[in-house]
């Protein structure tokens, strides 16, 4: 399990400098948060704003990019919710949210999924209000969701750096 985790998060860690390097020219003084401003683009009119500043194959690719992203973020936390579960006593509470959480970083990944294809049709002006505003809450639920698994980890340090 832990060599799991090691190579997990290894492959997240590189597909964030990736993404962070790809996706550089995105982030503008308009759009600071780059790719992220896109998916909270709620209105054809913030969608409007971001696509004619920046360069559509770029985003196309950033996106196309994220796709592996998500597979690697979602089996890092995956992966270390169960790892820091199994350092908790058997059958307590802090264990059992921490499977929950496993399964919910891959609830987490199918947002981002959805939220991805949302984007590639809105880039592509195939888009309605409804579905800007299905991409703004895909984004926000992914988000949330991450988190909960974020909060969960942090607050399982001690006890899984404490246990051998």
């Amino acid at each position: 399990m832990k060599k799991n985790l090691t190579v997990a998060a290894a492959a997240m860690f590189v597909m964030i400098i990736v993404m962070q390097w790809q996706g550089a020219e995105l982030k503008t003084t308009t759009s600071k948060l780059g790719i992220v401003n896109l998916e909270f683009a709620d209105t054809p009119v913030l969608l409007h704003n971001l696509l004619s500043r920046w360069d559509i194959g770029v985003v196309k690719m950033n996106i196309w990019l994220d796709f592996l992203f998500i597979i690697s973020y979602t089996l890092f936390f995956a992966i270390a919710s169960a790892y820091c579960a199994m350092k908790w006593a058997e059958k307590s509470w802090p264990r059992q949210i921490g499977f929950f959480l496993a399964r919910v970083a891959f609830a987490a990944g199918i947002f981002d999924i959805a939220e991805n294809l949302l984007m590639l049709q809105s880039i592509a002006g195939n888009y309605t209000d409804a579905s800007l505003n299905l991409t703004f809450y895909c984004a926000a639920i992914k988000f949330l969701l991450l988190g909960l698994v974020i909060v969960y980890l942090i607050l399982s340090l001690p006890n899984t750096l404490s246990k051998k």
